[in-house]
Formats: structure tokens, sequence, C-alpha cells
């Protein structure tokens, strides 16, 4: 049955319709039935967030999953426009040792006695306008500014990147928002146990309700790893021939993108089925004995080791592979250094855990987000959790440590055993005389509801990263904790992100300072 009545969103489609001629349909969609980012143009009030580390930048606008851009922090990055010396035939690379050349691809480090903050700050700007000019496609300082960093960053450093962005651009506001809280938020929780495996520090921060309430760091790290790779990459190019030898070349470059590819196939961290078939082949001795040049093979990983002209195949070891990546991150079990630089990642990670309160660690312990360069590396963050398991199954959670401890906690067991109630007195159910029917029913339905304790196991969780996080953060018009107004950061400095001091001292006269109110900002945990 056809009406004439038309429709209420477009009037004249039906008359269209009928009339049998084709045409195209109107591009024009309600605002009812759209959705409010549904626009061919993006306004100019949306934020842009800017992800910073040492060793990269990454930037995009709020609202989406992922960053439009991704700058490294490199030499090739910073040379001038038009020089295209390193693609020239007789180019040769220039052979430094990796430490020093390290110091080429930071932007910043937590060392600040050789660091240039003038150069931090030409790198930083380059950076930053290529974002904006090549990808972003804005103007720069139009909209507000939201910076993604660090829970510990060094005052000069941030006070540099902050008055590089307001004397550069005309930004009213510049929110800064802490990379392991953000973390957390990208995996869709609100407390977890965030392992940052980052370039030059391993950050374990233990986070409840988006509040940083523990932080250790350790130096092993990406770095470390890097640097323990360049000396057995070298040790090996050692063993060659002499005319192989000065042919191969060994940089920083190379050992980064071959720590990115051996990760990936999981020749640094052993896989676990693997890693059982070689000691059931050990215990073997007889087949030992009868091996084939195959199995050898098996043992080394095969690379393409690029020279002055080409590529020549050279094989590594995949044991030492493992030892070094083993050493340089994980570290071995020994508790006797109580400085958080030499215990293993895996015994600081035991320590966090053994500093919570029992109500956050029996949150933090299923909730456990891996993020940082090392997470490239297959197989590392498993390791790390089972050698923390380990410690957990000798030790378990106290801190005494001693010879004596395994006999007084044996007999502390048996004494609690013989004191303890019953099963059916710690659930609370008491079992009914036969005679009364209501009371052996309502035991019975007691027995039925009472539900078996889940044990806390460790489990690790998937996060997007922190600058979704920041980017969902920002889509939900939360407020941010700290927030630096340009005209305070530029008559007082880092001293403008704190809070009005008059005020305050206006506050502490009329009576007793709340709780809420804080005098004093940080990007780190709270005490």
């Amino acid at each position: 049955m056809t009406t004439t009545v038309a429709s209420a969103i477009r009037p004249s489609l039906r008359d269209r319709q009928q009339s049998g001629s084709p045409h195209t349909p109107s591009r024009y969609i309600s605002s009812v039935q759209s959705s409010p980012g549904s626009s061919f143009l993006r306004p100019e009030e949306d934020p842009i967030i800017i992800e910073l580390d040492p060793r990269g930048l990454n930037a995009g606008f709020q609202g989406e999953s992922g960053p439009h851009c991704t700058f490294s922090f490199t030499p090739q990055n910073s040379r001038r426009i038009g020089d295209y010396q390193a693609y020239l035939p007789g180019y040769k690379r220039r052979r430094a040792d990796l430490q020093a050349r390290s110091r080429e691809y930071e932007l910043w480090r937590s060392d600040l006695s050789d660091v240039d903050l003038g150069l931090l700050e030409d790198k930083l700007e380059r950076a930053v306008r290529e974002a904006y000019n090549k990808h972003l496609l804005v103007d720069a300082g139009a909209a507000r500014l939201i910076l993604v960093l660090p829970s510990l960053v060094p005052h000069p450093v941030l006070s540099t990147i902050l008055t590089l962005f307001f004397e550069r651009w005309k930004y009213s506001s510049i929110t800064l928002l802490p990379a392991p809280a953000m973390t957390i938020a990208a995996a869709g929780l609100r407390s977890g146990l965030v392992i940052d495996l980052g370039w030059e520090e391993t950050v374990i921060t233990a986070i409840y309700e988006y509040r940083e309430v523990q932080v250790r760091r350790s130096t092993r790290a990406m770095k470390a790893l890097t640097l323990k790779i360049g000396q057995l990459l070298d040790a090996v190019r050692e063993k060659q021939d002499v005319q192989v030898r000065d042919s191969l070349l060994l940089d920083f470059d190379f050992v980064e993108e071959f720590i990115d590819r051996a990760g990936a196939c999981h020749a640094m961290v052993m896989d676990v089925d693997e890693d059982l078939a070689a000691r059931t082949a050990t215990l073997q001795v007889q087949q030992q004995s009868t091996s084939s040049p195959r199995d050898e093979n098996g043992a080394k990983l095969v690379i393409d080791w690029p020279t002055e002209t080409s590529y020549r195949s050279i094989a590594v070891p995949r044991e030492a592979l493992h030892l070094a990546c083993i050493e340089a991150i994980v570290g071995t079990k020994d508790e006797t250094s109580s400085d958080d630089h030499e215990q293993s990642v895996s015994q600081l990670l035991y320590r966090t855990l053994l500093s919570l309160s029992s109500d956050v660690r029996g949150v933090c312990i299923p909730r456990i987000v891996f993020s940082g360069r090392a997470t490239s590396v297959a197989g590392l963050s498993q390791c790390i959790l089972d050698t923390t398991n380990a410690i957990i199954s000798q030790h378990g959670w106290t801190a005494v440590r001693g010879k004596h401890l395994p006999t007084t906690r044996s007999g502390l067991g048996e004494l609690a055993q013989g004191k303890a109630a019953p099963a059916d007195a710690r659930h609370d159910l008491h079992p009914p005389g036969m005679d009364d029917f209501v009371e052996e029913r309502l035991y019975k339905q007691k027995a039925k509801d009472t539900q078996p304790a889940v044990p806390v196991v460790f489990r690790q969780v998937e996060s997007l990263g922190p600058w979704t996080g920041a980017s969902l953060i920002a889509s939900l018009k939360a407020k941010s904790f700290v927030e630096v107004d340009r005209e305070k950061f530029l008559s007082h400095g880092l001293a403008g992100a704190h809070r009005d001091f008059e005020s305050n001292l206006a506050s502490q006269r009329l009576g007793p300072a709340r709780g809420s109110e804080r005098t004093s900002w940080t990007l780190a945990g709270w005490g």
C-alpha cells in the first residue's frame, strides 16, 4: 500500500523514486542519527596529544586509537636538508663505541651532566614542526596540547620542553599526564601493575584507582641489552678471518635491528617447549655422541651481516644470545645486594608486590601490564613472571630471611593447623541436628551458595599503550591533575604549576588544610 505522505527526514525522496529517473542520493545526514564526530573536517578545538620519551615522539588527535605519526630521534633525522652523504656508494659508516654512539639516539638522559639542553630544544622543535606540517596538518598552538610523559622527568628537561611549547607556539595551557596511568587506562583497568621495560630504565609502578602507590626502578633495560648484544656480536666478528672481519660492519643501527629481528623469533629468550627439549637432549648421552651437523646448525642463528658493499652469512650461537638477554634484563636470583639496580627484574617485582598492602597486592597480581621497547623480545615477559613466581613459592609473602626460617615456619604452620577451626566453622556453617527440618534446609542452602576461594595467580593483560590511554581520557573530558597555564609558567617557571600561594596561606589562616588540597604537584606517585 502506497501513501502520499512524504518522509520527515527527506520530504522529496519518495517523489523522486516514483518518477523513475536515476539520481544521486543526498550526502546530508541528520544530526539526530549521525555521531558527534562524523565530520569530514576536524574541528580546531580537538586537543593534540603528544607522547614524549627519550627515544621518540608520537602525535595525534584525541579520540583515535593510535597516533598519526611516530618520530624517532636518530642522527639521520638530525642531518641538514639535502644532505645525502649517507647514500653515496663510497660512504663508510663511522665505527665508534656503542656507549658513546647511543647518546646520539637519545633526547635526554637521567644524568644531565653532559646533556646539551639547547640541542634537546632544537631536536624537539624540529620533530614537532614535522609532525604538525606533514602529518597533523593543523596550526600549531591553535588547539589544546596534552603531553604524555614518564613519571620521573628531570626538572631542567621538563622546563626546557614547556618553554619551547609556550614560546614557539601560542598554547594557552598544557596538560601533563603520566605514562603508567595512561597505560592502565588503555588496558581497560583502574588498577594494576605496570612493568615498563624502557630504554634506559625498567620502571615498575603499582597503580590503584589511577594513582601511583609504589614505584621502583632498575637500569636493567633495553640500553643494557643493546650494549651486551653489541659485545657478543663483536666477539663473533673477532672469531672470523682477517679479511672477513675487516669487511663486517658493527654499529648501533645494526645491533638494534638485530635485537628487533632476533627477539621476534624467540632467539633471545628460548621457548618453554624448546628449552625442555634441549634439556632432554642433553640427558641422552648416546645421542650426543652421534649428533649430526644439522643439530649443531640448529643451535645457531644464521644472519646476513652487512658489509661495505653487500652482506655475508654469519652464524651466531643462540645459547649465547639467551644467556646475554637473561643476564642483562632478567638477572640472577641474588638477594645479597640491597641496591635496586643490581637486583634482577623478578626480584624487584617481588619486592614491589611485597611492599604493597594485602588488598592492593591482590588487585595488582592478576593485572600485570608490560610496556616499553623490550616487549618486542618474545618470551621475555613470561620469563620474568615465571622467575617471580618461583621466588614467591620459595619465600612467600614475608621479608624475613635466614637459615632457621624454614624450621620456624614449619613449626608455626603445625601450631596454626592445630588451633584452626574446622572448615564448617570458617564458612559459618554449623551442622544442625537431624530433628530440625528448617535448620537442615538452611544448612544445605548455605553450603550450596558458598563459593570456594579463587587463588590469585599472575595474569598478563595487554594494553594499547600510553598514547591510546591519553586519547581515551581526553575524549571523556576528564580534568587532569596537572595543568600548566601559559601566563603563570612564563612568569614563574615550573612554580607556575603549583597552587596559588596566597590562597593557600589564607586557607591555613582560616583553618586546617583539607585532605584534598595539595600545595605541590608531580607526575610520580604521591606519598
